[in-house]
């Protein structure tokens, strides 16, 4: 038999389908919550007790009591369930009739200031209580996209009474919300959320230095080591260049001298902003990143686009070596790893045991300077005099 407590616990998994029938104008009282027949084996003093509470218990509910003999204990009076009778009778036994409020009212706001709403509240309202907080500022960004579907201007700059970074700071809800008021007026390409809803970004950037002042001044570049757009990137009219791609700042900064070698700081982005270089198919690519499953992720994308990408420090040998400095890492189930090698496969299976992380920047920089130098040795014959 149910106790008091374990009572109120079931109304609680219970309440969410409440809010759902009260957002549909539906109920689903009076609700039942069953506990059964009361074992007629156990000790009696203890079941008696245990019946008194129940009895006793001011939760605002309904008991609904059977007459049953027993040939132990002879005619009994036992509890079979319990009765919501209302939903505000549910909302004071769980101490939840102050939400209760609050949902009725963000319904009303919801409802009355962005009707287009109504099919997320059908399905999804029992999540309302999660954003009590901020949810008048929720409704009013989806009433303005409903009359300005297609902003163009950045999302810091929507007139609205909310925080600048409101939108980007509640971008997840807000994306379901939108999803639901826009339907096909928004971008049904679009990937991000400012591309998805018609808002302005700024172009991702891509930083790059010379790792030799030769190369510079042959390409006539005015500065060693400068961030541009990533379109303008790709429009350049280079050939033939040697490439290394890192991905921590510390690493880029105290990369050495290399021949005729252009380094760019990927900063976790550069699979998306890398493959849109055409000059790049042409080019010696090393790429050096962490040895976890997002950093092989990365490694894979990069060379699905460009074949020729060689990886450093991110073998299977390296990783023996190194593994003592290791960290605990994290799973990135959105990572690919259908274009590595055998022995990064091995290192990957390695790193996943754990999972581990290896970041790039604790490899000793004589270490790591001597693997980069051997790293493009191999190739110089084939890059001598670009």
């Amino acid at each position: 038999m149910l106790k008091p407590p374990e009572i109120l616990e079931a109304a609680r998994r219970k309440w969410p389908a409440v809010l759902r029938a009260e957002a549909n104008g539906e109920t689903l009282f009076p609700l039942r919550i069953s506990f059964g027949r009361p074992s007629t084996t156990g000790d009696y003093a203890i079941l008696r007790h245990e019946i008194d509470l129940l009895a006793r218990a001011s939760h605002g509910w309904h008991i609904d009591w059977e007459e049953i003999h027993t040939r132990k204990w002879g005619r009994q009076r036992w509890p079979t369930r319990v009765i919501f009778k209302s939903i505000d009778d549910m909302a004071c036994a769980l101490g939840l009739c102050a939400e209760l409020r609050a949902f009725r009212d963000a319904l009303q706001t919801a409802r009355d200031m962005c009707p287009k709403l109504d099919p997320w509240l059908r399905t999804k309202a029992h999540r309302i209580p999660d954003y009590l907080t901020d949810w008048a500022a929720l409704v009013s960004v989806c009433a303005y996209f409903d009359s300005h579907p297609r902003p163009q201007c950045y999302s810091r700059q929507i007139p609205l009474p909310v925080g600048t970074k409101f939108i980007e700071e509640n971008s997840g809800v807000l994306r379901e919300l939108l999803e639901c008021v826009l339907g096909d007026r928004a971008n049904t390409q679009g990937v991000t959320f400012a591309e998805r809803f018609h808002l302005l970004t700024e172009t991702p950037q891509v930083r790059f230095r010379f790792l030799d002042d030769s190369l510079r001044k042959d390409v006539g570049w005015p500065v060693p080591d400068c961030s541009i757009p990533a379109p303008i990137f790709s429009s350049l009219d280079w050939r033939r260049q040697r490439v290394i791609v890192v991905e921590n700042r510390d690493v880029f900064l105290c990369l050495p001298e290399v021949s005729r070698t252009l380094a760019i700081f990927g900063s976790g982005k550069a699979a998306s902003l890398l493959p849109s270089c055409e000059w790049m198919n042409s080019a010696d690519i090393v790429y050096w990143g962490d040895c976890d499953e997002a950093g092989y992720g990365i490694l894979s994308t990069l060379r699905s686009h460009f074949p020729q990408v060689r990886s450093l420090l991110m073998d299977e040998s390296s990783w023996c070596a190194w593994k003592h400095l290791a960290v605990e890492g994290k799973r990135d189930s959105s990572a690919r790893h259908s274009h590595l090698t055998l022995s990064e496969r091995a290192a990957l299976k390695a790193v996943l045991a754990g999972p581990y992380m290896l970041e790039q920047e604790r490899i000793p920089p004589d270490e790591a300077e001597r693997a980069i130098l051997t790293a493009f040795l191999g190739r110089r014959s084939q890059t001598a005099g670009n």
